[in-house]
């Protein structure tokens, strides 16, 4: 028996698939994260305007959306998608729900910890992430050796969880740097941590699962697949550079591995446009328009990340700048718009699927208001380019009205997905 639909919604064996249960506790979890960072975004707009990237609310905002939003996000799409794309189950719901509750734990610790500044609760905060951590790769990761299919796929997320061990690996050392054991550099470590859980972690896992999910969503036929033996390469070793470079101070390190890791994302956008290229579906739904202009915003990080990478001198709203269009801009709006794609028809298959043929069952494109849904697209887009051009400027006015549009974005969006919870 086999899940999907013509809109393009992911295939695979009805029952391997876990409990709806155990990705929605995730899904709901993080769409109200990424209402606190919306909510964040507003209060510490000004402060981003300034280049206040080491600022307490600014760095818990952070993890609002690198934790709470991305992360949570992440662990549940893989296990709904680990049965789906590479034919094999979790190990155990039971701990998959567990370790949910143990992350979601973490994060509110981190994220309470640094806003209020408890250094206590952050150290809880981060101890409490590596059992989550350590949780889902022990229930999900070694399952990839029996699949029979997507070995692509899990190759990229197992190299994205080990890119996000070490970004928390940084994060320890960071820590023993805190209590006098060592010494390190701050802003080198918060580069690496940074770029390993962005680029590393979130990105090479957008670019497994996406390999998947992109060409089925936008029914993509005839692009190239060998791109995809390359850009994990080219990322991963230009991630192991430019850590090792920042970490030791070894400039050239530093640059080689940035341009490397530019080189594997200019391919990504080459295999991204590819897929969009090729559609039989012309017209773009809500949720493949945000997907559309999360590669956008990619291809500007990307700039910008060059930029940061060979302007002499200390630049920190240009980094703040390149931190919102690579977190907000385009890993939080890949979710956002895969969210779109993936949320009402998991909702349909959990709520209606047993009832089809009965009269007063809605189809899956009943479930959503195409007009809502284009309108969010908007929010989110236009708020995100004023928010990276008002920190860019230094104008907090500015700043602060794209972050109200963002957040008036992410208030419809949740609301949208609400009433699919409600649906009945």
């Amino acid at each position: 028996m086999t899940i999907g639909h013509p809109g393009g919604a992911p295939q695979g064996s009805l029952e391997q698939v876990p409990p709806f249960a155990l990705p929605g506790e995730h899904f709901a979890a993080a769409l109200v994260w990424l209402v606190l960072g919306a909510a964040g975004l507003v209060a510490v707009a000004p402060e981003l305007a300034q280049g206040g990237f080491l600022l307490p609310h600014v760095i818990a905002v952070t993890h609002c959306f690198t934790l709470g939003w991305i992360t949570t996000s992440i662990f549940g799409a893989l296990y709904q998608l680990f049965p789906v794309t590479l034919g094999v189950p979790a190990r155990s719901v039971r701990v998959g729900h567990a370790t949910f509750w143990v992350l979601e734990a973490g994060v509110v610790a981190l994220v309470a910890g640094t806003w209020w500044w408890h250094p206590a609760l952050v150290a809880a905060g981060w101890l409490t992430m590596f059992l989550a951590v350590g949780g889902l790769a022990w229930n999900v990761l070694p399952q990839r050796r029996r699949a029979p299919r997507g070995r692509v796929i899990g190759l990229y997320v197992s190299a994205g969880h080990m890119a996000f061990g070490l970004a928390m690996a940084v994060v320890a050392a960071r820590i023993g740097a805190e209590l006098g054991w060592w010494r390190l550099e701050r802003l080198g470590y918060l580069a690496a941590h940074a770029h390993l859980a962005v680029v590393g972690f979130a990105t090479l896992t957008a670019v497994g699962v996406g390999s998947r999910l992109l060409p089925m969503f936008l029914l993509s036929h005839g692009h190239s697949e060998w791109p995809l033996q390359r850009i994990g390469p080219l990322v991963g070793a230009g991630l192991a550079a430019f850590a090792v470079g920042e970490l030791a101070h070894v400039g050239a390190l530093v640059v080689a591995g940035g341009v490397a890791m530019a080189a594997g994302i200019a391919l990504y956008l080459w295999l991204g446009a590819a897929y969009f290229r090729h559609r039989a579906r012309r017209a773009l739904d809500p949720g493949l328009a945000q997907v559309a202009a999360a590669f956008g915003y990619l291809a500007v990080a990307t700039g910008l990340g060059l930029a940061v990478l060979v302007t002499p001198g200390f630049h920190p709203r240009l980094m703040v700048s390149y931190a919102v269009a690579g977190i907000v801009g385009w890993i939080s709006l890949l979710i956002v718009g895969i969210y779109q794609k993936i949320v009402p028809f998991l909702t349909w298959l959990h709520r209606f699927s047993a009832r089809v043929g009965q009269p007063g069952v809605p189809r899956i494109a009943e479930l959503t208001s195409p007009a809502a849904g284009w309108t969010a697209v908007g929010l989110l887009t236009a708020g995100v380019a004023l928010l990276a051009a008002g920190v860019a400027a230094g104008a907090g006015a500015v700043a602060r009205a794209g972050s109200l549009g963002f957040a008036v974005g992410t208030a419809l969006l949740v609301a949208q997905h609400a009433r699919l919870a409600l649906r009945r």
